[in-house]
């Protein structure tokens, strides 16, 4: 996979040594200068486009786990900002990255992960077995996300898996609110 990923992706600037996608710059490792090729072409890619780019990303880089590890930066930035959607927007939303992270068990379980979150905020919809057998990073992030119920973090605060996500659920919240005009 070249460094130019697509038509809307900006060049690195050779003329700044201080780019870290440059790629003639011999100090930075070649899957360094690829990482950031790859995030900044997430972030510009209209959600349309965004997973059979992702794909692209995981069958072609030689080095799986810089594929995995911008992917999921990418993942997690969308899925927060998506968390507190209606369903159907939600499912438009994952079903095409469902199919391009294909059978990646960690992406898969990062993608349901976010769907719990998601069942949380938007519908209210948990269970105390499935908060239970929640990874840390899932109990973590329901600790940080707004929106998340005050029943959800009750929970965690009382059966959290560790003290940090207990200490967390315990910790006041301020009310979420909208932003002011369109």
């Amino acid at each position: 996979m070249t460094n130019s990923l697509d038509a809307t992706s900006e060049p690195s600037d050779p003329s700044n040594p201080s780019d870290p996608s440059d790629p003639s710059d011999p100090s930075e490792p070649p899957e360094h200068a690829r990482f950031a090729e790859y995030v900044r072409a997430l972030d510009a890619a209209p959600a349309a486009e965004a997973a059979p780019l992702i794909r692209r990303i995981l069958t072609e880089d030689p080095d799986r786990q810089m594929a995995r590890a911008a992917v999921v930066r990418h993942l997690d930035a969308r899925a927060a900002e998506r968390a507190g959607t209606d369903d159907a927007t939600w499912r438009t939303w994952t079903a095409p990255l469902t199919e391009a992270i294909g059978d990646d068990p960690f992406l898969t379980l990062r993608l349901q992960e976010w769907t719990l979150v998601h069942q949380a905020i938007s519908a209210h919809s948990w269970s105390a077995s499935t908060l239970s057998a929640a990874s840390d990073w899932l109990q973590r992030r329901l600790t940080e996300t707004p929106g998340v119920p005050a029943p959800v973090l009750a929970f965690l605060a009382e059966h959290g898996r560790t003290k940090r996500v207990r200490a967390a659920a315990r910790r006041p919240r301020r009310p979420r609110t909208e932003p002011d005009g369109p």
